[in-house]
């Protein structure tokens, strides 16, 4: 191999310039260690390199290959220079076949050109291309994500590909980076394991390929082909962007979809002058005046391929069963699988998770979140507003009533005290009572929707005891996930049997808790993670019922300035998973049988937003918000099947840690909040759409 010729240098890091900022290089490896802006001198767009989880292994740039003739990763370069704004990079990497070169030039944008070259002297396989992208999508504390860290939105659609990293506040500049020439197929992550839990989204690679580990994900990753002395070529642009709009200007999109997720019997318009392909016969493709119409004959998501000369794309596109239908499969599902009927006594009305492989019921009562209580609790919700709706035929109706009614017993002997605290699961110890806040406002949203059905005061007297004791156990310090909504629920339905005095003293709960948190300004307390999109949208929901109570300004001031941090979350990527949903990456670990870390797209969660969007004040709420609310919410109709089971994670990324994904979690467990969501935006008229 040949010598390193690299000078002997000092510790500081050298600089390429370009528009207002600039990429620092590690004087050792020559990779990008940071992105800085002038305009932002705080905000670190890459991890930074003093965190103990991050190396030089993970600097921007560097990266692994596997081919035919063998594998390696490549870091520090056998010879590198940086002169008049241009760097210069070669790797040797002949134990896998090829040489790499690298070179970046600055300007107005930065320009990165890697040409890997097969120097094997015959032909050449490639079933792995990764390079490193440490995006800082990190949530060490909500000032400090705030202030400094970014979301991370990728779209690796073939030759179609771009990243995004936004200021976590939704300020400007982006970081965007574009892919010119080659392709990105796939993007994985690493080190997203226990030890960092899910502050920490883990470190992005880009894959050309990711075919030796994940060879079907993403509609599936080519083996790259290369003659003796051929080479391989990928292009990127990294600049800076003062919005989204603007970057996707730059990007230059070569389609444009009517829609990414659609119900049954609608079509999907696709603009675009490339070929589009689809290797599915439940799928439908016409050619238009001005492209392709897609239509789909069954529910499911489908990969779409976009093809033209040297270029190839891919993307996804949902087709949905309509919402009253898919409810009245799920509570069917639900009643046939999930009902504990087996277990003794009161126990037996529990409604758990179950395994959609096997229909086998999953309980553990030490793993929070297999327990029979906590997220399950959105079961009986659902069965609950499924009847109000009218939404179940007769049978489901007496099965479903005969459940919602068990259910109410069950939870008052087994998940809550003779004080309304609610402890996890029945199996819990007593010292657990009015521990995990989060739980209480969804049993109390039970007792409205079964108030509702019954007209049993003791419905609504319970709903009323939990959140006032909610607030006595520091409830209004909490940002407890429906709280806002449940509150105002509930005061509702007190104030129409006369008890106006309670509904106050209800409303003033969310009047306390709205001026502690808009005290607080960007300094928020962690919850059960530091920060994350299900801290911001409780918090937005407070200001919204906090306004909708008083009409002070101080609150329409609190949603407006606020509302910015929450859309950082959401996605803009063209795939049906990725379009308006919120990175969340932790959740297939605590709640799925995989039990594995990864971005999980689309997650119920993400529902929250919408729920936001659709409660906006007049003064700001506008068409865009309400169209970003209807696409959240139809994504998320991936989640269902068509025999109404589900998943609770579909772990999106090709591979983390190098264990293949993209693919759904067998366990239906927490997912169904999104269709109460859905249900409740009908019910205040919010929303229309099916």
């Amino acid at each position: 191999m040949q010598e390193r010729t690299m000078p002997e240098v000092d510790r500081t890091l050298r600089q390429l310039t370009f528009g207002h900022g600039m990429a620092e290089i590690d004087p050792q490896t020559g990779a990008i260690a940071g992105f800085s802006n002038v305009d932002s001198p705080k905000r670190e767009y890459l991890i930074d390199a003093d965190i103990p989880w991050h190396s030089p292994d993970f600097y921007w740039g560097t990266g692994m290959v596997v081919t035919s003739k063998g594998s390696c990763s490549w870091i520090t370069p056998t010879t590198f220079d940086v002169t008049s704004n241009v760097e210069t990079l070669h790797f040797d990497m002949g134990q896998a076949g090829l040489e790499l070169d690298v070179t970046r030039s600055g300007g107005d944008a930065l320009t990165e050109r890697y040409v890997w070259r097969n120097v094997s002297g015959g032909p050449l396989t490639i079933s792995q291309l990764s390079i490193e992208a440490p995006f800082n999508n990190y949530y060490p504390s909500a000032q400090k994500a705030l202030d400094e860290c970014v979301n991370a939105h990728i779209f690796a659609g073939g030759s179609w590909a771009w990243c995004y990293a936004e200021p976590m506040d939704g300020s400007s500049p982006s970081l965007g980076m574009i892919v010119r020439k080659g392709a990105l197929h796939s993007y994985s992550l690493q080190t997203q394991n226990e030890s960092v839990f899910s502050n920490v989204r883990g470190h992005i690679v880009l894959n050309v390929t990711d075919h030796a580990i994940s060879p079907d994900s993403f509609g599936g990753q080519p083996i790259l082909h290369l003659q003796a002395d051929d080479s391989y070529e990928l292009v990127n642009q990294v600049g800076w962007y003062a919005s989204r709009d603007a970057f996707e200007d730059d990007v230059d999109a070569p389609a444009s979809f009517s829609a990414l997720s659609s119900p049954l019997g609608e079509g999907i318009d696709v603009e675009t002058a490339l070929d589009v392909n689809a290797d599915n016969a439940h799928l439908s493709i016409e050619a238009t005046d001005r492209g392709y119409r897609i239509g789909a004959d069954e529910a499911g998501s489908y990969y779409i391929h976009l093809s033209g000369e040297d270029y190839s794309a891919c993307t996804e596109v949902l087709f949905y069963a309509p919402l009253e239908e898919t409810v009245a499969s799920r509570v069917h599902y639900i009643l046939d699988h999930q009902v504990a009927s087996y277990r003794p006594g009161t126990l037996s009305a529990a409604i758990v998770s179950v395994d959609t492989r096997t229909k086998l019921q999953i309980i553990d009562p030490f793993w929070n979140d297999w327990t029979d209580g906590s997220e399950r609790i959105c079961m009986p919700v659902l069965l609950q507003k499924a009847l109000n709706h009218g939404y179940l035929d007769d049978g489901d109706s007496i099965r479903a009533q005969r459940e919602c009614d068990a259910w109410r017993d069950f939870a008052e002997s087994n998940l809550l005290d003779a004080s309304g605290a609610s402890r996890r699961g029945s199996s819990q110890p007593e010292s657990s009572f009015g521990k995990r806040l989060y739980d209480m406002p969804w049993i109390a949203q039970f007792y409205c929707e079964h108030f509702r059905a019954s007209g049993d005061m003791h419905d609504l007297d319970m709903a009323s005891r939990i959140l006032n004791r909610l607030t006595e156990l520091g409830g209004q310090h909490f940002l407890s996930i429906e709280f806002a909504e449940t509150c105002e629920c509930t005061a509702r339905l007190l104030r129409e049997q006369g008890r106006g005095a309670e509904a106050d003293g209800i409303l003033d709960h969310v009047l306390s808790s709205a001026d502690f948190f808009l005290g607080l300004g960007r300094n928020l307390p962690p919850h059960e993670v530091a920060y994350e999109q299900s801290v911001v949208a409780p918090l937005i929901s407070l200001l919204i019922g906090a306004y909708r109570i008083t009409g002070e300004s101080k609150y329409l001031d609190g949603i407006r300035s606020r509302l910015p941090w929450l859309l950082s979350f959401s996605g803009f990527q063209p795939d049906c998973r990725l379009n308006g949903v919120a990175i969340r990456h932790w959740d297939g670990h605590w709640f799925g049988i995989y039990r594995s870390f990864g971005d999980t797209f689309p997650h119920y969660w993400s529902a929250l937003t919408a729920e936001v969007l659709l409660r906006l004040p007049e003064q700001i709420a506008n068409d865009g918000t309400l169209a970003l609310a209807a696409r959240i919410l139809r994504a998320n109709m991936a989640n269902y099947d068509a025999d109404g089971g589900a998943t609770c994670a579909y772990i999106f990324p090709s591979s983390v840690d190098g264990r293949a994904m993209n693919r759904a979690d067998p366990l239906a467990n927490d997912q169904d909040e999104h269709l109460n969501i859905w249900l409740r935006m009908i019910e205040e008229e919010h929303l229309s759409i099916r």
